[in-house]
């Protein structure tokens, strides 16, 4: 037996043992230590990303730890994905070049350094193979490089529940809301299928949605679908080992994260020791999806009991649960139901903790006394979902004059039944208005779990077809907190009907002769089936025949490169006149437009490609207290600054960013700003750097010689391309070399 050493620069310790029918086991004396190094080999440092069309220097470091010098041709291999744009080469045969060979002498105990520039064409992850050859030694690596879309990705998806039980087909045509003005080739068009009705969210639980984790409420995506899936799952003798590990890990990911946010008095807020106080809300969140996670994982009951205690200790004389911390959900603390959101909310926390009722029951009976006081003439519909829910819960006899209440404020559009939040002044004109609502489907969501109180589950049919039409494509919703309520509800309902007989064909139609088919029996009831679309698809015709039920979906999404339209926050940002080709400081101002203040705002700021965001200048933009949390993402070349909230003032963060890779023909870039809660409240403004030319980041000697001659053209500032007093190009690159080296050599050294 001669096993195969693996290829990487490191140490291994070899021990073993034996064992033998005669003189038993048998023990290694002491461990073997093998040094595994290769004395010739390739290194490439790729950015995280570029945009097409952008043009790419791919940096290349040959190192040579032979006992003599070698000459060494590199070559890039180009399999149709890209194009080669050295400079030098910009005039030549139309014919696709398929390589590209440098040759350079690498001394020995060295590293010599060489580049490429290529030109990104294909979207997706293009491959860049190189090999490095010579008469003692070669080497060969292929990496991939993500190339995006220029712009902004809208993420759209339409979703049914087809219910074959008594009907005996079902048939819809979809229209894709797909702009004139996208960019180009950035379609990307789904079909799916699957014969379950959480079959979705459990396929995708690490991406619900498709928005941040930056704080205590948003972390508990990470927690509380995972308890739902299992819950459902195993109640449904569905649970397989596969989901059941996969979950467990994302809880114990997520409980240990959310510790983090509590503080010493034992409540929780959206940034734990950065906040002046705990949140009731947040609080009897965490409490609530605590004690329904003991089942599965270790949860310390001083946490679950501290947090009853403090909501306790803070409920006011006249029953109520004021919030007493910052407000990152301003409709569960509620405006014309004068609070009885947030007080049912709270009251749920301790209901459903059956261990804490007993203890509590006069913080109980008061909660349920305020509720029943103050429900008479109460017009908003989310307090009387929350509430009707909470007085099913309690059992109260007051929850039919709850639920009748409920009903008056009912849509009923198609076989479809939802309820909706009141219309504010200007909705009319926002053309963002018609986008999934995390109210809307969150108070829909309590509906639909009293329904199922009541034992409505026929009658619940409605709420539960417009539910799955509001999913994304991942199965989530709009944000964390009407995803999680979203999906227990849907769970609940799963598990008091079932497909019977499951034998269902889901027919696509699309283009001119476009045909897929999608097949859903029991065997594969819980497998998400995809097929991808031409990209010129606008219309989907879906026919479905057999027995039993399954949700189907177009999904789709594309790029657009424009401001987005009836922007409720005002956004700014402006390129510091101070920045350089190697150094990024942007300024980004935005306030509130949409009233007195937002829910929790999230801004992302995305830098250009080939910068990467100075991490130790981050901490200074929370001093003024209003940036609460600051994460980041995508190879640190996306930030994500969290706010409590946002006014109609303007505040003007900085963000400052160094050119990691060298980039030309940069793309403009995103600044989004949105309500966390109200994703109609939103804006996106472009911007772009100071954009750099091939002669800025060309290392060839052939095309340094061409820009010399002032034939390249010039950057932006007037200096003459490839000038030493833009982009430095050959001290980035020796640079690179050094500390690649110093890498290798301590990695060596101590390994």
């Amino acid at each position: 037996m001669k096993p195969t050493v693996p290829d990487t620069i490191t140490s291994w310790v070899i021990t073993a043992f034996s064992v033998d029918s005669l003189y038993g086991l048998g023990l290694l004396d002491a461990p073997k230590k093998l040094k595994v190094f290769r004395p010739f080999f390739i290194s490439v440092d790729l950015p995280y990303s570029v945009r097409r069309g952008e043009i790419v220097a791919i940096p290349v470091v040959v190192f040579n730890y032979l006992s003599k010098d070698v000459t060494a041709d590199v070559t890039l291999e180009n399999i149709g994905q890209f194009e080669f744009a050295d400079y030098s080469n910009e005039v030549k045969d139309s014919k696709l070049e398929l390589y590209k060979r440098k040759s350079l002498t690498v001394k020995a105990n060295t590293g010599s350094p060489t580049s490429f520039l290529i030109k990104a064409k294909d979207l997706g992850y293009i491959s860049i193979k190189l090999t490095a050859t010579s008469k003692l030694a070669g080497d060969a690596i292929e990496q991939k490089l993500l190339v995006k879309p220029e712009g902004e990705t809208i993420y759209k998806n339409k979703a049914f529940f087809v219910d074959l039980r008594k009907d005996t087909s079902f048939e819809n045509n979809i229209t894709l809301d797909i702009p004139s003005n996208i960019v180009p080739d950035s379609e990307f068009i789904e079909i799916g299928a699957v014969g379950d009705i959480l079959g979705p969210s459990t396929m995708n639980l690490a991406s619900l949605i498709q928005m941040p984790f930056g704080c205590g409420e948003q972390n508990m995506l990470n927690f509380v679908p995972n308890i739902v899936i299992l819950d459902y799952l195993k109640n449904t003798r569905q649970l397989t080992t596969a989901v059941e590990t996969k979950s467990l890990k994302y809880m114990e990911t997520g409980y240990q994260q959310e510790l983090t946010y509590r503080r010493s008095d034992g409540s929780f807020s959206a940034f734990g020791s950065a906040d002046a106080s705990g949140s009731t809300w947040l609080t009897a969140y965490v409490v609530k999806s605590f004690r329904q996670a003991i089942p599965y994982i270790p949860i310390e009951e001083k946490v679950i009991i501290d947090g009853l205690q403090w909501l306790s200790n803070n409920q006011a004389n006249n029953g109520s649960f004021p919030e007493v911390g910052k407000v990152s959900h301003s409709q569960m603390q509620g405006g014309s139901s004068r609070g009885l959101a947030l007080t049912a909310y709270t009251l749920i926390a301790f209901l459903e903790n059956q261990k804490a009722t007993p203890v509590y029951r006069n913080t109980v009976n008061r909660a349920i006394d305020y509720l029943v006081r103050n429900l008479p003439g109460v017009e908003d519909p989310y307090a009387l979902a929350i509430c009707s829910y909470a007085l099913h819960l309690a059992d109260h006899p007051e929850k039919n004059i709850a639920f009748n209440l409920l009903e008056l404020k009912a849509t009923t559009v198609d076989e479809k039944k939802w309820w909706k939040r009141m219309e504010r002044s200007g909705d009319q004109k926002n053309p963002w208005v018609g986008e999934p609502n995390s109210v809307d489907v969150e108070m829909t969501a309590y509906a639909l779990l009293t329904y199922l109180q009541r034992g409505l589950v026929e009658d619940a049919l409605p709420i539960l077809h417009w539910l799955v039409s509001q999913q994304n494509e991942q199965g989530g919703f709009a944000s964390s907190q009407d995803t999680v309520i979203t999906l227990y509800a849907l769970s609940q309902m799963a598990e008091r009907i079932t497909p019977g007989s499951l034998k269902l064909s889901a027919t696509f139609s699309y283009m001119r002769n476009g045909q897929s088919e999608l097949r859903v029996t029991k065997d594969n009831a819980m497998v998400l089936q995809l097929i991808e679309l031409p990209k010129r698809t606008r219309t989907v015709n879906i026919t479905a025949t057999g027995t039993g039920f399954a949700i189907v979906k177009v999904s789709y999404r594309y790029n657009v490169n424009v401001t987005g339209a009836w922007p409720l926050f005002s956004l700014d940002p402006q390129v510091d006149k101070n920045s350089d080709a190697n150094h990024l400081q942007l300024s980004v101002c935005s306030g509130f437009r949409g009233g007195n203040d937002s829910n929790m705002v999230v801004m992302e700021v995305t830098l250009p490609s080939g910068y990467t965001v100075d991490n130790d200048a981050l901490p200074s933009l929370q001093l003024s207290n209003k940036v609460k949390r600051i994460e980041t993402k995508d190879g640190d070349s996306v930030v994500m600054l969290y706010f409590d909230k946002m006014m109609a003032e303007e505040y003007c963060p900085t963000i400052s960013a160094f050119r990691t890779h060298k980039v030309a023909k940069q793309k403009p870039v995103p600044v989004t700003v949105y309500d966390y809660y109200d994703q109609s409240r939103r804006a996106r403004v472009f911007y772009e750097p100071r954009v750099a030319t091939p002669c800025d980041i060309c290392e060839d000697s052939d095309c340094n010689k061409v820009c010399a001659t002032g034939v390249g053209s010039r950057s932006k500032d007037g200096q003459p391309s490839g000038s030493p007093s833009t982009f430095h190009g050959p001290q980035l690159m020796t640079s690179a070399v050094v500390s690649i080296s110093i890498l290798l050599l301590v990695q060596y050294v101590f390994k």
